[in-house]
C-alpha cells in the first residue's frame, strides 16, 4: 500500500501546483511543462540531457522549451564549453515560479507536520527511494 499512498500524496501535491499556478496567473503550463521543471530542473542542464532525465525525445521537448522559453520562464544560452552546445536557464520569472510555488505547499506541510516531523518525513522518503532502487538491482527483483 506504500506505492498507492505515495502515488496519492504526488497526486496531490500536483494538485495543488497546478491550482496554485492558476490562482497566480499561470493558465498557459501544462503538466508537460511542469515536467521539465522537476527537481533537478531544466538549469544548467543540456536539452538532451534534460530528454533523457524527463523520458523524452529532442523533437518532443524542444516544443515544450520553445513554450517556457517564450513564456520567460528559461532561455537557451551559448555552452562556454561547446561552442555547438546549449545550456538551459531558468530566468528570474522561472526560479520564482519554481520557489513560490512550493513554498506554500512546504509551509502547510511543515505548519501541520512541524519542522522536526517534515524533517523526519523527508528523511523517510530518502530511504524509500534507496530501498527501492536496491530492490530493483536485486537478482530477486529481475
Amino acid at each position: 500500500m506504500i506505492g498507492a499512498q505515495l502515488r496519492t500524496a504526488t497526486a496531490a501535491v500536483h494538485q495543488a501546483v497546478f491550482t496554485r499556478l492558476a490562482r497566480a496567473g499561470h493558465h498557459d503550463l501544462r503538466p508537460s511543462h511542469l515536467a521539465l521543471l522537476q527537481f533537478p530542473g531544466p538549469h544548467g542542464a543540456r536539452p538532451t540531457e534534460l530528454a533523457a532525465r524527463v523520458g523524452l525525445r529532442k523533437q518532443a521537448l524542444n516544443p515544450l522549451l520553445n513554450d517556457l522559453e517564450n513564456w520567460g520562464y528559461l532561455r537557451r544560452a551559448n555552452d562556454g564549453e561547446d561552442r555547438r552546445g546549449r545550456i538551459l536557464q531558468l530566468t528570474a520569472r522561472g526560479m520564482a515560479l519554481m520557489r513560490d510555488t512550493l513554498e506554500e505547499i512546504e509551509l502547510a506541510m511543515s505548519d501541520r507536520l512541524g519542522a522536526a516531523g517534515l524533517q523526519s518525513f523527508e528523511l523517510a522518503l530518502g530511504q524509500v527511494g534507496e530501498i527501492a532502487r536496491e530492490v530493483a538491482g536485486s537478482p530477486a527483483a529481475r
